[in-house]
Parts: C-alpha cells; sequence; structure tokens
C-alpha cells in the first residue's frame, strides 16, 4: 500500500527545492555571462564556453545524493543498535519531524497479560480474598488454558496451588453459552464433595441460590459498576457443598463469595516513554479497540490523560453546543479513541495529516497495515505481523515503545547533519557562482574548467565525513525551514566570496 495520494516522499520534496535553488543561482549567472561576455567583451565562442562550463560543473550540488544517502544509511545503523530496523530509509528523516504519535494500547502500551488486581478482590461470603482467588484458581484449567483462566493462576503465589489438596471429579470449561467454568472435587482432608464455578457476574448470580438477597445483588451490581467505570473485567466466583458422594448430582445451592478485578497492566517502561516523547514534543495518543473505560483508565495510570473518545465520534463529528467546530478539532485535542476498527486508525492518521502535522502509528496487526502504510512513518512494534511489518516504514525488535524515543532522538541527529550539509552545499554554489562570474566580469579571469572538477572532488569529497558528524539533537520535532537555509547559504557565500 503506497501513500495514496503523494507518490514523492517528503524528503525528495525538500531535495527538488535545494535542487531549484542551486539551478536557479547557477541559472541567472549563466545568463549574465552570456549577455556580458560575447555581446560586451566580444570574447570568442570557445573562450566564454569555458567560463560558462565552470559555473555549470562547479555549482551543481553533485555530491547531494551520495552524502544524504551515506548520511541515512550510517543513520540506519545506529538505529539498528537500539533494536530498530529501518525499512524505508527516506523514514528516518521524516521520524525526525513527528509531532504526533498514535499508538495502540495492547501490548505496546501494556505487556497483553492480563493480571488481577488483589488489592480489589471484592468479598460477599464467609471467604478472604486470597481464599476467592484460590477457589477461582480451582475452577480454572490448568493445561491448554485461555487466558482468563492463566491469569487466575498464574496470580497464585505458587501455580500448582491450583491442584493441590483437592482431588478433580468433573471439570466444565468455559463455552461461549454458559459463559463460565466449573469444578467438582473432593476435598482431601476433609473428603467433602465440592463445587466451585466461576464466570460472567449475570450468570454467576443466577446460580446463587442461597444468599442471593436484594442486599448481596445491589452491591454486586455496584462492585461490577464500579470496576466497569474503571475499565477492569469483572469475574464473579460461587461454590456449593454436595451432601451426597454422587459428584453428578445437584448440590444445595450456590453461594456467591467474591468478585475478582481483572485489567491488563501498562508496561513498566511505558510512563517513563511516554514522558520523554511529550519532552521531545511529541504529542502521543491512544487509539485502541477496548472499551472507553477501559481506554481511560489505561490513559490516567499512564499519565496520558483520560480525554478520549469513542470511535462513533468520528463518524457523527462533534455533538451540537460542544466547544468543537469540526472533528478536526476533536481529533488534535483528545488523548485517544476507544473502540476503533482499522479504518477508523486510518482516518485518524489522514486528517491529522490534512492539519499539517507528521504522523507516526505503532501497529501490530494485519488490519493495521493501511494506517501504517498512510502515516508518515509506520511503526510495527515487536512480535507484528508480516503484513504490518511489510507495511511499516520501521519495525521494532523489542517490545514497548522505549525503542521509539531512542529512534526520535536518533532521528534527530541525522536530520542536523542533513540540515547542515544543505546549508554548506547551497553556500558552496553560491560561493563558486558569484566569485567566479565576478572574476570573468571584472578582471577577464578565465578558470580553467578541469581545475573545477579538481574543486567538485575537493568541496564534495571531504564532506562526506559530515555523515558521522557530531551533532546535538532538537528538543522540539524538526522540519526544514528552507528559508532559513538559503538565507544562511547567502551569508556564507557571499562572505567566502569576499575573502576569496
Amino acid at each position: 500500500v503506497g501513500q495514496d495520494d503523494d507518490t514523492t516522499g517528503h524528503l525528495q520534496k525538500i531535495l527538488a527545492q535545494i535542487g531549484s535553488f542551486c539551478l536557479v543561482s547557477i541559472g541567472i549567472f549563466v545568463i549574465l555571462e552570456i549577455v556580458i561576455l560575447y555581446p560586451a567583451f566580444h570574447y570568442s565562442y570557445r573562450r566564454g564556453l569555458n567560463d560558462i562550463l565552470v559555473l555549470l560543473i562547479g555549482g551543481i550540488p553533485i555530491a547531494m545524493p551520495t552524502v544524504l544517502s551515506v548520511t541515512l544509511a550510517v543513520g540506519a545503523q545506529q538505529l539498528a543498535k537500539h533494536k530498530a530496523i529501518v525499512t524505508r530509509i527516506t523514514a528516518i528523516e521524516e521520524l525526525a519531524g513527528v509531532t504526533i504519535l498514535c499508538s495502540d494500547k495492547t501490548g505496546t502500551l501494556t505487556t497483553n497479560k492480563l493480571t488481577i488486581d488483589k488489592q480489589l478482590v471484592k468479598c460477599y461470603g464467609p471467604f478472604s480474598s486470597e481464599d476467592v482467588v484460590l477457589l477461582a484458581a480451582y475452577a480454572s484449567r490448568t493445561e491448554n488454558q485461555d487466558a482468563i483462566d492463566a491469569c487466575v493462576v498464574g496470580s497464585l503465589e505458587d501455580p500448582a496451588k491450583a491442584r493441590a489438596g483437592i482431588k478433580l471429579l468433573d471439570f466444565k470449561p468455559f463455552n461461549p453459552v454458559d459463559k463460565r467454568t466449573e469444578i467438582t472435587y473432593r476435598e482431601e482432608s476433609t473428603g467433602k464433595l465440592k463445587r466451585v464455578t466461576k464466570g460472567m457476574t449475570g450468570i454467576i448470580i443466577e446460580l446463587c441460590s442461597r444468599n442471593k438477597t436484594d442486599e448481596i445483588e445491589n452491591r454486586l451490581e455496584a462492585d461490577v459498576e464500579e470496576f466497569a467505570t474503571r475499565g477492569l473485567r469483572a469475574l464473579a466466583v460461587a461454590y456449593e457443598e454436595l451432601d451426597h458422594d454422587d459428584h453428578e448430582g445437584e448440590g444445595n445451592g450456590f453461594e456467591l463469595v467474591g468478585l475478582l478485578a481483572i485489567f491488563d497492566p501498562p508496561r513498566e517502561d511505558t510512563k517513563q516513554t511516554i514522558d520523554d516523547a511529550l519532552a521531545l514534543g511529541v504529542k502521543v495518543k491512544m487509539v485502541t479497540g477496548d472499551q472507553l473505560a477501559i481506554a481511560k483508565e489505561t490513559g490516567r495510570r499512564l499519565g496520558l490523560g483520560d480525554h478520549m473518545y469513542p470511535a462513533k465520534v468520528l463518524k457523527e463529528g462533534p455533538q451540537p453546543g460542544s466547544k468543537y467546530q469540526n472533528l478536526d478539532e476533536i481529533i488534535l485535542d483528545a488523548d485517544g479513541f476507544a473502540g476503533v476498527f482499522p479504518e477508523h486508525k486510518y482516518e485518524i492518521v489522514k486528517r491529522l495529516q490534512g492539519l499539517g502535522h507528521l504522523c507516526a502509528m505503532t501497529g501490530d496487526g494485519a488490519n493495521d497495515a493501511p494506517a501504517l502504510a498512510r502515516a508518515n512513518v509506520g511503526i510495527a512494534v515487536e512480535g507484528a505481523t508480516d503484513a504490518a511489518r511489510g507495511a511499516a516504514d520501521i519495525v521494532l525488535t523489542e517490545p514497548g515503545l522505549s525503542t521509539i524515543v531512542h529512534a526520535i532522538r536518533g532521528s534527530r541527529v541525522i536530520f542536523q547533519r542533513m540540515r547542515n550539509y544543505s546549508i554548506y552545499a547551497c553556500a558552496v554554489t553560491i560561493r563558486i557562482v558569484v566569485c567566479f562570474a565576478i572574476l570573468a566580469f571584472a578582471f577577464k579571469f578565465d578558470f580553467p574548467p578541469f581545475m573545477v572538477l579538481i574543486i567538485a572532488l575537493l568541496n564534495d569529497g571531504t564532506i562526506m565525513t559530515l555523515s558521522v558528524d557530531r551533532v546535538l539533537p532538537s528538543n522540539s520535532p524538526d522540519s526544514w525551514n528552507l528559508a532559513e537555509i538559503f538565507a544562511y547559504a547567502f551569508a556564507y557565500g557571499f562572505y567566502l566570496t569576499l575573502s576569496t
């Protein structure tokens, strides 16, 4: 997938403009020489031609593509040491100017490993929070687990406890109809038959005939609501004892014992990384397929802010009476979007670019490929699918976002080198063109074209060392200020002309 509307990259446009500047400078003085040397000085055809050649050979920055390619290639090697593999080399220059980073949540900002928040376990029966977690672990599979079972068993200090001291008689795994798991077991210490079930709160409370009072139901509903507003998924746990020895028979009714809160915790380095990105002038927006409440909770934990919107805003635009005039203002101001589909990611990137921002986007799935290709810098995170890697400009080989901050710093160093070279190339063009034109006009001095080749080699050959120049990265996104570059070039060029 190419960038569908502009086929040339950002860097090519800039280089074309710098090239045009040099060519226009040369063109003006070539015309002046033709007008002055032939009609005014009555030069012979060949003598005047030599002087015109001098301007043409000397003025054009021949080494520009080479120097910039070498600078980018050296830079790509330096970024690879920071575990960022560059697949489109000109993306390095664009990364230096990125002002907004749209990041996926799951697996990038968070660990993508569900965890039980033990501080938040709610107990309704005679059991402590440790007992509730242990009972939930009994009602989980210990082999070929799904994500919920793995996180429940993993939250025990010793996962072996999930089957210690009990004899498994019957297990019903999770299915989409019942939405719960259930274990029937015999306690080895007392010989009693017991049953534990864990699952979706609405379904579990229906089973609980023993302690299903209005008070318990209201408490449960309030707790589930509290978890939901914080973006935590709730998992209810209930148990019953069986009086008889037939483990397939009915028990004397389930009793609700507790409620677990499950969430996907942020990676340890993410908060620091986001602070670093903000310090570098890059705004981070979270774009996730998860629900709004989960996105807000993650945003709060990461210091990203919780000023987030559901994806439907992207279709409907701002609500009447809100402070935003149009959708672009919302997208620019928001800390993130929740419940988004791949086409929404593409739309967000496209609109941010329309507002003049250089936009980076992280993704990992095949469905992220269009947005990765559309972004100025598409970044495939560690473990991304081949489709995402194919569409991305930079592929990260270690998890998390911290690599991106290294890459942004690295790309800004490379940008400074390229900017310095651009000023140098334009200044040298002005120096040679103005200097030799004045020599020809004032002194009728003829400079041999062969010597110009030597100048070109010495000027452009030695400057290739600029690709490893020591420079300091800037603290804000870099952009090509061509007016400034040309102003410097004029100043240096005329100074060099005078010194000559």
